[in-house]
């Protein structure tokens, strides 16, 4: 007899556990973004603009940065590899709660509609500007998120 049995209601607990856990690591997440999107900067008056042309800002910083280093390094890293960071939890954790499996091309979507809302919601609080290319980066992190929701899923197998 194995030392380890795999036992039904063994392994329904387990699944249980897991997907209480996964609901309050996001409701912790979606509290956190929150606060980093919303209260994180305090700005002086509104900040509204937008960008609807898609590697606008990207093309930007690259430009600015990598040829003329006009802005400091944490600039890059924070609009860049930040707006990766914001959603990978996304990715991750949303088809942990989601009792069926969810698709590639729904968490993608549900990530783009998420990350709209998001531009949307600081556009209309004057706290940040509404670009596509944060959208792009947002679904991006997404996408690496439930890349590592897939490779997690596999190993525990």
């Amino acid at each position: 007899m194995p030392l380890f049995q795999h036992k039904p209601e063994l392994k329904l607990k387990h699944k249980k556990l897991v997907h209480v856990a996964a609901v309050i690591l996001f409701l912790l997440y979606l509290a956190v973004l929150a606060y980093v999107l919303f209260f994180l900067e305090i700005r002086d008056g509104t900040y509204r603009n937008v960008n609807f042309v898609p590697f606008k800002t990207i093309r930007m910083l690259y430009t600015y940065y990598f040829k003329y280093h006009e802005f400091t390094s944490w600039y890059w890293i924070a609009n860049i590899y930040g707006n990766i960071a914001l959603l990978a939890p996304f990715g991750l954790l949303l088809p942990l709660i989601c009792h069926r499996r969810m698709s590639f091309w729904s968490i993608l979507l549900l990530a783009a509609l998420f990350s709209v809302a998001i531009e949307f919601c600081q556009f209309l609080a004057g706290v940040g500007e509404a670009d596509i290319d944060d959208v792009i980066l947002n679904v991006f992190g997404a996408f690496l998120g439930y890349v590592l929701y897939r490779i997690l899923g596999a190993s525990f197998k």
